[in-house]
């Protein structure tokens, strides 16, 4: 007789631990209906990716020992909302400066070089020193436009440095070049 008391207690003690086992679960779990409803809601934000250029009047001093500091030669207006691959700014002519019919205009010292003004977001800040241009083109990005948080517009200046030649009387002729500024996104 002794054995069935130890009997029902062992088996009290498996119908309380099983109680305490289920009680873990929330009730949900032993619901028999479920129902769920997902709204989907998306908007699409249009890609606005352009660089204008607006050139200032006026010709290039080329008087012979004239000393241009950054003057402004035009504006490039960015506006986008999508990270730039590439930033790059040419020259048409292959001495990166002003050409008459090919032949480079003689400039003293470092040549006809260009900057872009101190704080245009789009472009590094170590173009806003004076570079000399070449055929080939420069990349002039920033770090900020190739990972944008948020979308750029802006202006910025285009300047030009360089110094006469020291002859008393240049070569005559028309020199001319064009500077081209070419933006690629991702």
């Amino acid at each position: 007789m002794q054995r069935k008391p130890i009997y029902l207690a062992r088996t009290t003690q498996i119908l309380f631990e099983f109680l305490c086992f289920i009680s873990l679960f929330p009730r949900s779990t032993w619901s028999a209906d479920t129902a769920v409803a997902v709204i989907n809601v998306s908007a699409n934000v249009p890609t606005v990716f352009s660089v204008t250029a607006r050139g200032l009047p006026g010709d290039l001093d080329l008087t012979p020992n004239v000393i241009v500091n950054r003057r402004t030669l035009g504006l490039f207006h960015f506006k986008y909302n999508s990270d730039v691959v590439s930033l790059t700014i040419s020259s048409d002519t292959l001495s990166g400066g002003p050409e008459a019919s090919g032949v480079p205009y003689s400039f003293q010292g470092g040549g006809f070089k260009v900057s872009i003004e101190t704080g245009c977001q789009s472009v590094d800040a170590s173009y806003n020193l004076p570079f000399t241009l070449s055929n080939t083109g420069t990349d002039i990005k920033s770090a900020l436009s190739a990972a944008l948080i948020t979308g750029i517009e802006e202006d910025c200046a285009l300047m030009a440095s360089w110094t006469g030649t020291s002859q008393t009387l240049p070569k005559a002729g028309k020199y001319s070049m064009g500077i081209t500024l070419t933006m690629v996104s991702n």
